[in-house]
């Protein structure tokens, strides 16, 4: 059986301090076939040098923001089969091939999903918001950086939306469910998720409103449904 073909979709914006090694851990990945769609949404720095000295397809855009770059690699990619990693994070080790292998196996999920660790950057203090937990034990991985789809599924649900910046991962899971679209959490650990001063996830006051934003939508969706 032919493997499908998995397209990594890497959405970058000024990501020159982290962005080699987040493309050499998809890159370095012992599955294929691969293909790397990196998604520069307007960076000003080194980004577009790195991203075009590796064997990835290169794509510029005005800056739109996370979701409309993520949205823009799908609709380039050629792969039945879509993944996402943000420029700070890195895969693990021989992680895609498992959750390939865990989707082909389950024909009625749509989606799956890993877990993450927690790494914290030198210099920067662990946010008071973080479960202590975090700093040593796996969480289940509920952000693109860990999500396998199938384009079928991904369509089905819809891109993410533009306008979330923090919770565009968590709003597209909701409209997941309620398109009916079954997804699994691996046990898996595949995704090293990096902590600094410059994630998005700092800003407390930004994440609670979107997230309260993206759960009052899906509410009265299924309300109305």
């Amino acid at each position: 059986m032919t493997s499908p073909l998995v397209s990594a979709i890497v959405p970058v914006f000024n990501g020159e301090r982290f962005l080699a090694a987040a493309l050499d851990s998809i890159l370095t990945q012992d599955y294929r076939p691969l293909e790397v769609v990196v998604v520069d949404d307007g960076s000003t720095d080194g980004s577009a040098a790195i991203a075009q000295s590796r064997a990835v397809r290169y794509l510029a855009q005005p800056n739109g923001g996370p979701a409309a770059a993520r949205n823009a690699g799908v609709d380039a990619a050629r792969g039945s089969l879509l993944a996402f990693l943000d420029q700070d994070d890195e895969w693990l080790p021989a992680t895609l091939r498992k959750r390939v292998e865990a989707l082909r196996g389950s024909p009625e999920l749509g989606f799956v999903l890993g877990r993450l660790e927690v790494v914290l950057e030198p210099g920067t203090s662990w946010p008071h918001w973080l479960d202590p937990r975090r700093r040593t034990e796996p969480a289940p991985g509920y952000c693109p950086g860990t999500l396998l789809v199938r384009r079928e599924a991904f369509a089905a649900a819809g891109g993410f939306d533009p306008r979330f910046v923090s919770v565009s991962d968590a709003e597209w899971l909701l409209r997941a469910r309620r398109a009916g679209i079954r997804g699994d959490v691996l046990d898996d650990v595949v995704l090293r998720y990096r902590l600094h001063a410059a994630n998005h996830s700092h800003d407390r006051e930004l994440f609670r409103s979107e997230l309260f934003r993206a759960l009052r939508t899906s509410v009265r969706a299924e309300a109305t449904a």
